[in-house]
Order: C-alpha cells, then sequence, then structure tokens
C-alpha cells in the first residue's frame, strides 16, 4: 500500500513539476499599429514581470513575441518616436500563449511637429510590395489636389484625364489609410482631395484582400494607390454646386457631394448639360449614389448606383494613307451621325473578416442601350478607285449581370487554411442594324464609271453567355521555421470554369424595287459554344521577414466545342498545357527590393472568331471566322528591383518583362481581285507561334537640395517578333523598341521650372491584330511594318509674385515614319506648341485669368492649320471662407479650333479632324465645399 501511496504521489509531483516548467515557458506576441493602421516598426516594447525586465523591437511588419516569460501576469509599455507611449497590463490564462492582436500608438501631436521641423524627411523608402513616398519631402502649395503632388514623385506619371500610371502599368484602385475609399477609383478623386492632407503616399503591388488573410499571394498584382493622412484628417465634406449658360446654346448644371467620417462614406451627385458641339447638339446626364460603412469591427458593406445618358451629334474628316506590296491606297472620308447612349448600373459587396475567418461578396448588374445613326462619304483612289456612300443606323440592348462570393477559414492547427470561391456571369446582346451601301467603280486609267452598286440590308443579332467559375485552395501548413513569424505552407488548388455562348445573326437584304427584305441564309447563323477551363495546382510557399515567396506547377486542360444549327455541324477541340508558377519577393538590405514573378494563362476566342460565316457588315472587309481555333496559353515573366537611399533620396526602379504565346489566334489578311478589276478584304482567323516579347525599363531619381532640384532619367529598351498572315503567307517581323527620357525640375516656394528631352523609336508597330481601323473606316489594310522616330522637347515654368501666377509652356514634337519595303514615305509630322497664362488676386476676392496657346503644325495630310487659342475668365468669389463665386469665361476668342490629330494604326497613317465648338462665352455661379478635419482646404481647379 505504501508502494502505491508513494508512486501516486511521485506522479502527482512530477505532473505539478510540468505545470511549473509549463507555467515558466510563457509566451506573447503582437502588432503594433498608427491610427492609419500602418504597422510601426522599430518601436521599443519593454515588457515587466515580477523581478525580470525584458525588450525588443518590433520588425518591418510591426511584429513583436516574448518567449520564456516565468509569471503569470505582467506589465508592457509601448514606444515609437512621433506617437504617445502605451502602457498595458495582462495575466495569462490557462493557455501560455497569449496572442495580443493589433496593438494601436495614437500620435503625439507636439512631437510631430518637433519633428517636421528638425528632421530632414526621407522622401522615398521601399519594402517588400510598397513603394512608400514621404508628403513633406515634396512641395505642397496652397490650393495643390493630390494630382499636384503624385506628378512630383518618381516614377508616377499623371496625364490630363488623371489617370496615374507607374512604370507603364495604370494604377487600378484607390484606397485611403489602407481602407476602400467610396468606388476606389483613382481619377474620380486626386483632383478632389487637397494634398494638404497627405502625410504619405504609397504604391502597392496588391494581391487582394484574400491573398492578405491567408497570406498566400501568387500570380501578378495590381497597382493599388493608398494615401495616408495626416492625424485627424480622416474625416471630410467635399464638393460642390455648379450652374452655368453660354452662347453656343449651353446651359447646365452639377452637384456633388462626398462625406467622409473614416470607414462611413456617403455620396450624391447629379449632372446635366447641353450645349451646341458644333455639330449639333451634344447632351449629357449622370446620377450617382454610393453608401458605405462598417456594421461592426468585422463586418463592411457597400453600395454604388451610376447612370449616365449621352446624346451626341458629330462630324468628321479623315485622310488615311496606306501601304502595301501592290502600291498605295489613299483613302479620304467625310462622315456625320448622332449617337445616343443609356447606362445604369448597380455594384453591392459586403466584407467580413475576423482572425479566424474571411467572407468577402459582391453583386454587380448592368443594363445598356444606345441608337447611332450614321452617313459617311468614302473616297478611295492609288491602286484602286472607287466611292463608297454609307448608311449605319443601329440599336443595342445589353444587360449583365455577375455575382461572386469568397470564403476562407483558418482551421483548428491555426497553421492551414482552406479558402473557395464561386462566381457566376449572365449577359445578352441584342441589336438590330440597318446599312445602305452605295459603291461606285471606276477605271483607273480613264477614271471613268465601270459599275454602281446599291446593297440594303438588315442584320438582327442576339449573343447571350453564361459563365461560372469554382476555384477552392487547402493550405497545408507546416512547422514553423527559427523565424517565429515565418510560415511554410503546402497549397494545393483547383478552378473550374465552364461557360455556354449563343450566338444567331439574321441577315436579311431588302429588294430594291419591292423593298421587301428577303433572308439570306448564307449570310446567318445560329451557334452555340461551350468551353470549359480547368486548372490543377500544387505549390509550396514561404513568408518571413526578408523573404517571401511560392514555387509550384500548374495543369490547365480546356475543352472548346462549337455546334453551327444550320450546318449540323460539330467541331470539338480539347488543349493541354502545363506551366511552373514562381512568385518571389525578398528585401535584400533596407530599402532594396527584388521581385520576380511568373504566370500563365488560357485566353478563348471569342464568338465573333469562331463563327464560319461571312459577315458582310463591311463590304470592303468581309470577315469570316474559324470553328477550329484552339485557346491559346501565354506565358508571362516579370521581375522588379527597387532601390531608395534614405539618406541621400536617390531612388532606382527598374524591371524587365517577357511574354509569348502558345496558339496565339491571329488575323490572315487576305486581297482578292474581283471583276471590276479592284479589290476586296476578307479576314479569317488562325493559331500560330512566333509572338513574343522581351523589354526592360528603368527610372533614376536624384534629388538635389532636400528636393528642390531633381533630375530623372527614365527609359524602356525592348525587341518583340511579331507574326501576321498576309495572303495566307505567313510572315514573320523583328524590331527593337527603344524610349528614353531626360527630365529635370526646379522646385521653389516662387518659381517650378519642368524640362523634358525625350526619343521614342519603334522598330515594330504593326497592329494589324489588335485595333484595324478597318470595321469603320471602309480601308482595305496592308502589310507593311513601319519604323517610327519620335523626338520630344517640353520645357514648362511657373512663377509666382505675390497674388499673381505666370505660366509659360513649350512643346514640341517630331514624328517620322518608314514603310519596310517600300519605296515610297510618308510626310514627317512636326508640331510646335507655346503657350502663356496668368492668373491672379486682386483684393482677396477678385480673381482675372488669361491664357494663350499657338500652335504650329506641318507635315498633316490635311490642311496645316496654325491655331491661336485665347481663352480669358474672371471670378468673384462670396461668403467669408470664399465658398461662393461668380465665374465669367471666354474660350476661344479668335474663334480657331485646334483640333487635328495624327495617329498610326496598322500599316495606316491616319489624319483626323472632328467638330469642335468656337468662341463660346460662359457664366456660371458655384459653391465649393472643402472641409477636412474641420478645416476649410482650398482646392485650387485645374
Amino acid at each position: 500500500m505504501e508502494k502505491h501511496f508513494s508512486l501516486f504521489l511521485s506522479i502527482l509531483l512530477f505532473l505539478c513539476c510540468l505545470r511549473g516548467y509549463a507555467q515558466n515557458s510563457n509566451r506573447i506576441n503582437g502588432q503594433v499599429v498608427d491610427s492609419a493602421q500602418n504597422a510601426i516598426q522599430h518601436a521599443h516594447v519593454l515588457l515587466v514581470a515580477d523581478k525580470d525586465t525584458l525588450s525588443t523591437t518590433t520588425n518591418e511588419k510591426g511584429h513583436f513575441t516574448f518567449t520564456t516569460i516565468k509569471s503569470t501576469s505582467f506589465s508592457l509599455k509601448i514606444s515609437a518616436a512621433g506617437h504617445e507611449a502605451f502602457k498595458g497590463n495582462y495575466t495569462f490564462d490557462r493557455k501560455n500563449v497569449l496572442a495580443l492582436g493589433t496593438i494601436q500608438l495614437k500620435p503625439d501631436v507636439h512631437m510631430l511637429r518637433e519633428v517636421v521641423i528638425k528632421a530632414k524627411p526621407v522622401p522615398v523608402r521601399v519594402v517588400q510590395d510598397t513603394i512608400e513616398y514621404n508628403a513633406a519631402a515634396y512641395q505642397v502649395l496652397e490650393g495643390d489636389n493630390v494630382a499636384d503632388l503624385l506628378k512630383q514623385l518618381p516614377g508616377l506619371e499623371v496625364d490630363g484625364d488623371y489617370n496615374v500610371t507607374t512604370m507603364g502599368r495604370e494604377m487600378v484602385k484607390l484606397r485611403v489609410n489602407g481602407k476602400d475609399f467610396f468606388t476606389s477609383n483613382v481619377k474620380d478623386f486626386i483632383d478632389k482631395l487637397p494634398a494638404a492632407i497627405v502625410s504619405k503616399i504609397q504604391v502597392i503591388d496588391d494581391f487582394g484582400d484574400l491573398a492578405n488573410f491567408t497570406g498566400i499571394k501568387t500570380g501578378e498584382p495590381i497597382k493599388m494607390l493608398n494615401i495616408v493622412t495626416k492625424p485627424d484628417m480622416n474625416h471630410a465634406a467635399f464638393g460642390g454646386i455648379v450652374v452655368n449658360g453660354g452662347t453656343n446654346d449651353m446651359f447646365g448644371g452639377s452637384g456633388n457631394v462626398n462625406l467622409w467620417k473614416d470607414t462611413r462614406q456617403s455620396s450624391g451627385g447629379f449632372h446635366y448639360n447641353t450645349s451646341d458641339n458644333g455639330a449639333g447638339t451634344a447632351q449629357s446626364m449622370s446620377v450617382n449614389a454610393s453608401h458605405g460603412q462598417e456594421i461592426n469591427k468585422n463586418m463592411r458593406y457597400n453600395v454604388h448606383y451610376n447612370h449616365q445618358r449621352n446624346g451626341n451629334a458629330y462630324t468628321s474628316e479623315q485622310r488615311i494613307e496606306t501601304l502595301n506590296p501592290l502600291g498605295t491606297f489613299y483613302n479620304k472620308t467625310v462622315s456625320d451621325g448622332e449617337n445616343q447612349n443609356n447606362n445604369h448600373s448597380l455594384n453591392t459587396g459586403i466584407n467580413y473578416k475576423n482572425k479566424k475567418v474571411f467572407v468577402e461578396g459582391n453583386v454587380n448588374v448592368s443594363y445598356t442601350d444606345g441608337e447611332n445613326n450614321n452617313t459617311s462619304s468614302n473616297n478611295q483612289w492609288g491602286v484602286i478607285k472607287q466611292d463608297i456612300d454609307n448608311i449605319n443606323g443601329s440599336t443595342v440592348k445589353s444587360p449583365s449581370i455577375n455575382a461572386r462570393l469568397i470564403f476562407s477559414k483558418i482551421l483548428k492547427d491555426k497553421k492551414s487554411n482552406l479558402s473557395t470561391e464561386f462566381g457566376i456571369t449572365n449577359s445578352s446582346n441584342h441589336a438590330d442594324q440597318y446599312i445602305s451601301t452605295h459603291m461606285r467603280y471606276y477605271d483607273k486609267t480613264t477614271e471613268l464609271l465601270v459599275k454602281d452598286s446599291l446593297l440594303n440590308r438588315n442584320l438582327i443579332t442576339d449573343n447571350n453567355s453564361q459563365r461560372f467559375h469554382f476555384r477552392v485552395n487547402y493550405s497545408l501548413g507546416l512547422k514553423k521555421p527559427k523565424d517565429t513569424l515565418a510560415r511554410q505552407s503546402l497549397n494545393l488548388t483547383y478552378g473550374l470554369s465552364a461557360g455556354k455562348s449563343t450566338s444567331s445573326v439574321q441577315t436579311y437584304v431588302i429588294d430594291q424595287q419591292s423593298s421587301k427584305p428577303a433572308f439570306v441564309d448564307s449570310l446567318s447563323t445560329d451557334y452555340t459554344s461551350v468551353l470549359i477551363n480547368q486548372g490543377l495546382g500544387l505549390s509550396y510557399g514561404y513568408s518571413g521577414r526578408r523573404m517571401r515567396y511560392n514555387m509550384g506547377i500548374n495543369a490547365n486542360p480546356s475543352m472548346l466545342s462549337n455546334y453551327h444549327v444550320h450546318l449540323g455541324q460539330k467541331i470539338r477541340n480539347s488543349t493541354f498545357n502545363y506551366s511552373p508558377s514562381i512568385n518571389l519577393n525578398r528585401t535584400i538590405a533596407e530599402g532594396k527590393t527584388i521581385s520576380f514573378d511568373y504566370n500563365g494563362s488560357n485566353i478563348n476566342p471569342t464568338i465573333n472568331q469562331l463563327q464560319p460565316i461571312r459577315n458582310t457588315e463591311n463590304l470592303q472587309d468581309i470577315v469570316i471566322g474559324n470553328p477550329n481555333l484552339k485557346p491559346s496559353f501565354s506565358h508571362n515573366i516579370t521581375s522588379n528591383y527597387n532601390f531608395a537611399n534614405p539618406k541621400t533620396g536617390v531612388s532606382l526602379q527598374a524591371g524587365l518583362h517577357f511574354n509569348t504565346t502558345r496558339n496565339e489566334i491571329v488575323k490572315n489578311m487576305v486581297l482578292i481581285p474581283d471583276t471590276l478589276n479592284s479589290y476586296r478584304q476578307e479576314t479569317r482567323f488562325e493559331n500560330t507561334n512566333g509572338n513574343y516579347g522581351i523589354s526592360s525599363h528603368y527610372m533614376l531619381n536624384i534629388p538635389v537640395k532636400k528636393n528642390k532640384y531633381a533630375i530623372f532619367y527614365s527609359g524602356k529598351i525592348g525587341t518583340s517578333n511579331k507574326v501576321v498572315f498576309i495572303n495566307n503567307n505567313k510572315r514573320h517581323s523583328k524590331g527593337i523598341d527603344v524610349s528614353q527620357q531626360l527630365r529635370g525640375m526646379l522646385i521653389s516656394k516662387k518659381m517650378t521650372t519642368d524640362a523634358k528631352l525625350g526619343y521614342n523609336y519603334n522598330g515594330n508597330n504593326n497592329v494589324l491584330n489588335q485595333n484595324p481601323l478597318v470595321d469603320v473606316l471602309q480601308q482595305v489594310n496592308g502589310t507593311a511594318f513601319f519604323r517610327t522616330h519620335n523626338y520630344l522637347a517640353d520645357l514648362s515654368s511657373m512663377l509666382r509674385v505675390n497674388k499673381f501666377t505666370f505660366d509659360a509652356k513649350m512643346n514640341y514634337s517630331l514624328t517620322m515614319n518608314r514603310g519596310d519595303g517600300v519605296t515610297g514615305q510618308f510626310n514627317n509630322v512636326q508640331r510646335l506648341v507655346l503657350s502663356f497664362s496668368a492668373r491672379g488676386t486682386i483684393k482677396k476676392t477678385y480673381l482675372l485669368g488669361i491664357n494663350a496657346a499657338k500652335t504650329f503644325n506641318t507635315g498633316y495630310a490635311m490642311a496645316n492649320t496654325n491655331p491661336f487659342i485665347v481663352n480669358a475668365n474672371f471670378s468673384k468669389k462670396f461668403l467669408k471662407d470664399q465658398s461662393l463665386s461668380f465665374n465669367v469665361s471666354a474660350n476661344d476668342l479668335l474663334n480657331q479650333r485646334n483640333n487635328l490629330t495624327r495617329y498610326i494604326s496598322g500599316s495606316s497613317i491616319v489624319d483626323r479632324r472632328s467638330n469642335q465648338a468656337g468662341r463660346v462665352l460662359t457664366i456660371g455661379l458655384s459653391y465649393n465645399i472643402s472641409k477636412f478635419g474641420g478645416q476649410h482646404l482650398y482646392v485650387e481647379p485645374d
């Protein structure tokens, strides 16, 4: 009995020792963030437990951890520059691991002010997926908007429509303080938000919210712009109301109000305008509303509605010169018409996220209808001589709906997760079209009329498409490595995409004598296409403090089945593609990151490329589909290097990109002679291999004297091989593309100067397979490959003297084009634009402005007009905050219009002139709302 008691007592003492040992190995972890939920690195964390004191600092993601804590209770103190210190007391429960979650530090206003005055701000900072710009290192003047700030940042470009690009890629998503901002459309808000509220600008490679939750980042990310505001600047009311009228029968008004309180965002707006645009009446109307807010700390929803209705009369004239081995085709087209379109769209979304579950769902519904009436007169000479008069009238209706649901859950072992995604899309298109084509053929030698042909026809088109996609990913968390914040996983992914499309085209030819329509079976079709794509992937992922990668292999079987009802013909094609999947991002050192990404994807043929019927909408280019087409598979490799020196502010961004496509779908252009010694074109489609492109891009920024001066050098060098089929013959063209730009900036409180020199060379710009104009211009296309040289020079300077601002600009461009294997040459086009503007404030409430621009054009096929455009404006402001203003503006005082453009498409060079309103006097009244953080921050309109 004593032996049993001794054994029981020994076991009891052993278990108590184990419990005591477990208590001696307590562990905590957490993350330190600021008020905008951004990680704070290098924060000092002090832990006091009984007589023990431990300390550490947070890493670049704000994480910290303590192990081997003996006591069951402890106190924590966290401090970081520019923030108030945090203090807290904690006690362990039965578990020996305590996750503190995120700890938010409040800004220390006094310390922040001291840092701004005394410390030198770091202009650019580079971390794994983010390039961060400190707004304090750049010039922000009163009245500047966010777009004005973005234009100063190295690697970013902002065009006149507020589209933002970085290293050639468009910025497609906007967030403020890491959260969705109204419509999340960049161009909608960067001209409305004042630059004065900005603390930092972040350019982020965004893999999506699901990737941020699971930590599995694969595929090619999108570019996202995140604006980090200054403290207490995350709430605002901004917008305005405008009413105006003008001498060109213009009358209109607009209003927009945006209410923003951190995560709660509401907006509403309207717009109406009618005027004479030089060709007739132009009307536009829109209504929009949106609302988004958090239901609780884990759930958020948003709703957006938009309605637009536009109607425009238009006229245009264009000259086209096309190279072809047969000779040169010349084309002159004069057209006029009227179009109307109407669109409704409703987007809703909901998002739920806690530590274990992520759910995201959205539904998008849209409806579009439109009407277009066009009359054109086309004259062709050169290789052929013929005239074409065309009348085209059409109505279109296009409803669509799509829905998506994403669900992800962290499993019980806390290292693994399961994610699924479901989606459906249903869309249709109904079009009624009337086409009347009057063609006159001439003898090329005598120029006498040989034949007069008139063809009237009706086309009724119905297209319907249904698509379903499903994706599931299981991530098995592996044993944690030495880095306690790192994660390893084995990922298995399966995806299915199934779609069905039906297309019906009924063609009726109208008899000229009886005016009765007759159904033409050979020009009509009833077609069904079924497509199934599958994907199976296996990968290994690792995510640590300085390194993140995901490597694996994907298999992609695909099946495409086509059934032609009229012919009773069914064709089925199956393909199987496999490819690696690689995504790597490494922080080499502070301010240095490198990334590498490979992705492969299926590209499916469209219904128009598959239909084996003759589409005679354009008699000069009859399109015939190919039901034997296979889906193509695209391979893309991208690598980027980012560097920023925190001391000097010097930054470098460089990248390399390679792409090639297997079974790429290209056009086969066939010129067919007819009995009248003329030609017409047929377009067919083929699968081919051999297209590839490789390019490198780079941007170097050297700031001098705290960004008072800055030198930018950027460029792109690449080579490509393009394949086209001409008259059933396969042709290759290899060419080099070079783009170089040198830019210098001088920025001070009184003067800003920006100078640019640029050179672009494109040795392979044939785009027959991308965007030929033949579809709308009744133009026979060509076969030549072009070499284009473009020289650019820009100089702009702004001088601010007391209450007046003066701008002077000079822009020069020279474009030279050479055809491959053709003796003739196009005219070189030169354009020189000189402009000057001045604006000023008199007695605080009167604003005057004038601007003038003289343009010199040479080399166009049309008359080379050299317009001199002069505009003037006057404003009187009212109320204490000057939010109400009376405005008078006079545009184009000398009634000279500047609307001549040149561009290249395929083997054609096009000179185009369109309608434009001339001298216009406008009078209006406007009320501006611009309150941010309780302050009135005026944003000067561009």
